[in-house]
């Protein structure tokens, strides 16, 4: 089946989003933004423009944590208390990789 057959489905259920993809789609796009109101504050050169750049960036951070307090507590985005439990984390998902090949 090739990508044009798949597009043309009936089966409506490939083509929805769940909740956990919304919102970690959201957390994407909201990461974005950060940067690229971060970088266009640096380029402003009205301060008006600055002043109302910098407001738009703290409300998408202050957004931005929210969310992240979302999907985490959900279970959706992989959150670690400490370094070391990030490390082992890696290390756990570094040693299945060199298993598998």
């Amino acid at each position: 089946m090739g990508l044009f057959d798949m597009l043309d489905t009936d089966d409506r259920t490939m083509n929805l989003m769940d909740d956990k993809d919304i919102a970690l789609s959201s957390l994407t796009a909201s990461k974005a933004d950060i940067s690229l109101l971060s970088k266009a504050i640096g380029e402003a050169t009205n301060p008006q423009l600055r002043q109302m750049l910098t407001s738009q960036l703290n409300s998408c951070i202050n957004d931005h944590f929210k969310l992240s307090d979302i999907v985490i507590s959900k279970g959706w985005y992989p959150a670690y208390a400490t370094p070391q439990e990030q490390l082992r984390n890696d290390l756990t998902k570094a040693e299945k990789v060199i298993k598998e090949e």
